[in-house]
């Protein structure tokens, strides 16, 4: 019997902000997202809360590279735990230096405490993989289904083989949800958010096979053509707005845009204080900046993709 655990990593102490999933059958423990190194404790004690450690992991199978879903991937290849991502991700995972360097130039004096070291994998222990790529890990098998838009070397892992419904574990492939709510916060960072390989990515999770969508932000999806359609028209929408809004100072466009999302998220009737705790200052500065170095020249840049 396969089961599946979604581990709440309790990023800045947080409720839904970010997490893992466990899949668990009677001979093998396979993590999807190893979280932040700043969340490693929270992991190792939700991992033996389900009867095992990162030494009794067979695989780690990330998403993509970024610090929130793989930050601490090195603390499992130390341990000789196979990790699996995207090929263009791989070479980042063994020489993260570019990664912390621009990192570190983002956050500032916060990189320690946001998202902990960032240390290198050790050679051998990392296996990039290719869309349809299949993974075979202690009699489970993920097949690996390539969904850009978010980022340029970004998976989902479709889980094979079990009999209660197709999963799907998608990253930032289907965005961020918003714990007991169904609205959706989108990430778009810089420099690699494309709109148009996203809007290709949701239209391939629309065709998957897939009964369950599990969030890395957070939760699991079962409406999933409702979910997947306010995706759609919310980062059309959102992708507009910042093109339109480029000749606004920094900080009233921020304001003005955090006004937008309040708006579209007390239609959901999300609660104010969780609201505030998840649209950040961070998120705000990072979509802003992902739209602006997408789309240079404003909204007709877009032509008529919107």
């Amino acid at each position: 019997m396969t089961r599946i655990h979604e581990i709440d990593l309790l990023h800045q102490g947080v409720p839904g902000a970010i997490s893992a999933w466990l899949v668990q059958s009677d001979a093998s423990n396979v993590l999807i997202e190893s979280g932040p190194a700043s969340t490693l404790d929270t992991l190792r004690s939700e991992l033996q809360r389900h009867g095992t450690d990162l030494d009794s992991l067979d695989a780690l199978l990330l998403t993509h590279i970024h610090l929130d879903h793989a930050g601490a991937a090195w603390a499992m290849a130390q341990r000789h735990v196979p990790v699996y991502v995207h090929t263009k991700g791989a070479p980042h995972l063994l020489d993260p230096d570019k990664l912390n360097r621009s990192s570190r130039r983002i956050f500032g004096d916060r990189f320690e405490n946001l998202w902990g070291p960032l240390r290198p994998c050790p050679k051998g222990s990392v296996h990039g993989v290719g869309d349809d790529h299949v993974v075979c890990a202690a009699g489970l098998r993920f097949r690996a289904v390539e969904t850009h838009g978010h980022a340029g070397h970004h998976h989902a892992w479709h889980l094979l083989d079990v009999d209660d419904g197709a999963h799907c574990f998608v990253g930032d492939a289907a965005a961020m949800r918003l714990p007991g709510t169904s609205w959706i916060t989108i990430p778009m960072p810089p420099p690699e958010f494309d709109l148009d390989a996203w809007l290709a990515s949701i239209d391939r999770l629309e065709r998957g096979p897939w009964g369950a969508l599990h969030l890395t932000h957070c939760g699991i999806v079962h409406d999933i053509p409702d979910h997947l359609s306010q995706l759609r028209d919310a980062i059309k929408a959102q992708v507009a707005w910042i093109c339109g809004t480029q000749d606004l100072s920094r900080d009233a466009r921020r304001k003005a845009y955090k006004a937008l999302l309040k708006q579209s998220a007390t239609a959901f009737e999300v609660p104010e204080g969780l609201f505030e705790a998840h649209v950040s200052r961070g998120l705000l500065d990072m979509n802003l900046s992902g739209v602006d170095r997408a789309f240079p020249e404003g909204f007709c840049a877009m032509g008529n993709t919107p």
